[in-house]
């Protein structure tokens, strides 16, 4: 459960700090490609429509290229410390 634990803290750090930079680098010319980013979503019509209640599911993912390289940064960190991290 630790190195679940351990794996997705660093993972949510990764997402968190990739989607920051992806945005901070946009204004710049040599880093602008860190923040190309490409969005995926399911968002059907509404599922249930009743006079008083309507129900509707939806999801969506916005990835830009700093985040995929800091998950794979991630990744690599977790290997090689979670031996030291987790006993």
């Amino acid at each position: 459960m630790k190195k679940f634990l351990y794996f997705l803290l660093i993972f949510c750090a990764a997402v968190l700090m990739g989607g920051l930079l992806g945005e901070l680098v946009k204004g710049a010319d040599a880093l602008k490609w860190l923040g190309y980013a490409k969005s995926f979503s399911f968002e059907p019509s509404k599922l249930i429509d009743l006079d008083v209640l309507t129900l509707t599911f939806g999801i969506s993912f916005n990835v830009n290229v700093s985040q995929i390289m800091l998950i794979l940064t991630g990744i690599f960190v977790y290997s090689k410390t979670v031996p030291k991290v987790c006993g």
